[in-house]
């Protein structure tokens, strides 16, 4: 829209929306905007599985296995595509091609190797500001491992390791730039900070309900008094309360991978027991490659925040993973054919039950508001900012909000009726919103939907009523 300023966020990573700016010059309502955030997730998602078809190469497994996992990683990659509207698809869709790089033998014969793993981090972070730290970590210790695998080639690790940060600063640098002007100060993201105030000794969370003045005027909350800025060092109390959250997210995250399936605890025991060798054997063993990723991807999460869409990257490697002791499985001959159908079908199954499960549930989610919506469109003219009684119907109203092009503003205190008049007029509400079947009245102002619509109230506070002694 040219508003540049407000484009620029120190929250909100940019890719997404760049990606989205194709859809969105063409928007002819706000459902073809909404559908078009799942055709670019379908698309994202189509390269996505093109990556995965492609590192599926740097794990040893018969052909078989290898059509299996890809034909089963299709219901997988439609349900991070269709669960939420989220960047972390986009995220996993860049590190694949960034693993398929990066885990190569050959990585240091080719200097391309090195920038593109730098262009890749750069749009990892892009995507999500988790990636800065994540890539920096992580490009460091495998080109350290790269360095002590490859004697003959150490020249050319450290020409991909600088080509590659180079490109990866140059980059990123622009928009760290950009928000570090906005911020006043030097930051990568906000995010981070944030949510790790967010889960502070003193916060009461991410409060779901927001009042009236708690949302700005282009519907993005307002920095909530109850998130307050805290470190573990600070105190013993703190750090004892970093240490609780450090054990409760690794309890989360094991959880999380066991959602994945199954069989995902055993898959990471066995990969670390690759490690139970000599230090120069570890370093010629190629296997350890994912189970690091899997243990720095995962760790960086452990302090702060953990959520099961932040580690879809896992989940494909761990079912890269599982594939491959599959294979090593079925090299004894105790497997037979169908001994090896069986196991395979168990196998596959156990990482589809969970996305499939979830998309056949989740069929027309909500479509009830959706339809709402287009009758309240047909039927009367609403407009302009809206507010709600019910905070249990928040979801729904920013939705209601959102197809009728309207702007939620929150929910009001529980205040008498005088009050109430004042806080609407005070915050320019046009629309009133009372949810249930209580006998809440706004007395002064014209119901438009004279009782229509079941459990629903809409007052227009613009237009008041003659009301009788």
């Amino acid at each position: 829209m040219g508003d540049y300023g407000n484009a620029i966020s120190a929250y909100w990573s940019p890719l997404i929306s760049w990606l989205l700016i194709p859809f969105l010059v063409y928007g002819i309502n706000p459902v073809y905007v909404l559908f078009s955030t799942k055709v670019l997730a379908l698309i994202i998602g189509f390269f996505t599985l093109l990556g995965i078809g492609k590192l599926s190469y740097k794990f040893e497994m018969n052909n078989t296995i290898r059509t299996v996992i890809l034909f089963s990683a299709v219901p997988v990659v439609l349900y991070f595509a269709y669960s939420v509207i989220t960047p972390d698809l986009l995220l996993v869709c860049i590190l694949v091609y960034y693993f398929n790089i990066i885990f190569d033998s050959e990585y240091p014969n080719k200097l391309s190797n090195g920038l593109l793993c730098g262009l890749l981090g750069a749009l990892a972070y892009l995507s999500k500001s988790y990636a800065f730290p994540f890539f920096i970590a992580h490009f460091t210790l495998f080109n350290i491992i790269h360095y002590f695998k490859n004697i003959q080639n150490r020249k050319k690790v450290l020409k991909n390791l600088f080509i590659g940060f180079a490109v990866f600063f140059v980059i990123s640098g622009i928009w760290i730039g950009l928000i570090s002007q906005k911020e006043g100060e030097i930051t990568y993201s906000t995010s981070g900070e944030f949510n790790h105030n967010l889960v502070g000794p003193e916060s009461k969370g991410w409060g779901m309900t927001h009042y009236l003045g708690e949302v700005t005027s282009d519907g993005s909350l307002t920095p909530s008094a109850d998130v307050k800025s805290w470190s573990p060092f600070e105190s013993w109390s703190n750090f004892k309360h970093q240490l609780k959250l450090i054990y409760t997210n690794t309890i989360d995250t094991i959880s999380i991978y066991k959602s994945f399936s199954y069989f995902s605890l055993i898959i990471l025991f066995v990969y670390l027991m690759f490690f139970l060798k000599p230090f120069k054997k570890i370093l010629k063993d190629n296997r350890i490659y994912p189970i690091l990723t899997v243990i720095i991807f995962s760790v960086g999460y452990l302090p702060i925040l953990v959520e099961e869409r932040y580690l879809w990257a896992v989940y494909i490697l761990l079912f890269l993973m599982g594939g491959y002791l599959v294979n090593e499985l079925f090299k004894h001959s105790f497997f037979t054919t169908r001994r090896k159908s069986i196991i395979l079908l168990v196998f596959a199954l156990s990482f589809i039950w969970m996305p499939v499960s979830f998309l056949s549930e989740n069929i027309n989610l909500d479509k009830e508001i959706y339809n709402m919506a287009n009758f309240i469109e047909d039927q009367y003219s609403i407009h302009g900012n809206i507010a709600v009684n019910q905070d249990n119907k928040k979801i729904a109203v920013t939705y209601l909000s959102y197809y009728l092009g309207t702007t939620y503003l929150g929910q009001t205190n529980n205040t008498s009726s005088s009050q109430l008049q004042e806080q609407l007029k005070k915050y320019n509400v046009d629309f009133y919103i009372v949810w249930g079947d209580n006998n809440s009245v706004l007395n002064g102002y014209a119901e438009v939907t004279n009782g229509k619509i079941n459990a629903l109230k809409i007052y227009s506070i613009n237009d008041k009523v003659q009301v009788e002694n």
